[in-house]
């Protein structure tokens, strides 16, 4: 295989489910986020800087420990649909005050889902199967990755399942699974 070059569209995604389907849930966009759009292939999480509204989501803080995604609230799941208007119109720019009812569907990041995520490393190599990692964030490209060079383990969110290609190439993705403790009580329960 071939060196991968990432992009604006390489993003983490649903790979595979022990039951064969993935866990959508539609749920509302926080109103108080103002810069941070979710888009497709975003790590979401409750909105937990709003007390009256911390049911809503919001984009993963990238701005802790960057490039690494820390957050003192946990993961919900990946962004597989753009905030959208339940009045029909569609779009992708920050939320206002007036906007209550705009929905995200996201897929869950329950124990039995899988998620490919890309990476941006030199080599990603079978010896990192059941190692806990980080995920990251490139604002250049505005993508959410799997750290595979950060072992820190206060860091670590995500434990990798699967390598698809191994070897020397630079930016294979790794297929991984949030850990336990870096997701929402909602999807522990």
């Amino acid at each position: 295989m071939a060196d991968k070059t990432n992009s604006t569209r390489s993003t983490p995604l649903p790979y595979r489910s022990a039951y064969g389907t993935y866990q959508h849930r539609w749920i509302q966009e926080s109103t108080c986020v103002s810069s941070a759009v979710i888009r497709y292939g975003d790590v979401v999480q409750f909105d937990g800087n709003v007390a009256t509204a911390n049911f809503r989501v919001r984009k993963s803080s990238t701005m802790a420990n960057v490039p690494n995604v820390l957050s003192t609230n946990v993961f919900l799941g990946i962004a597989v649909g753009i905030p959208s208007d339940p009045a029909s119109t569609v779009t992708a720019t920050a939320p206002g005050s007036t906007d209550q009812g705009r929905m995200v569907q996201i897929c869950l990041a329950t124990g039995d889902t899988e998620f490919m995520f890309p990476t941006k490393s030199s080599a990603v190599t079978s010896s990192l199967v059941g190692q806990q990692r980080a995920i990251g964030y490139d604002s250049t490209l505005g993508m959410f990755y799997c750290d595979v060079a950060n072992s820190t383990a206060g860091d670590a969110t995500l434990v990798i399942t699967d390598i698809l290609e191994p070897g020397t190439d630079a930016n294979n993705p790794v297929i991984v699974k949030f850990l336990s403790t870096a997701v929402s009580r909602l999807l522990r329960a």
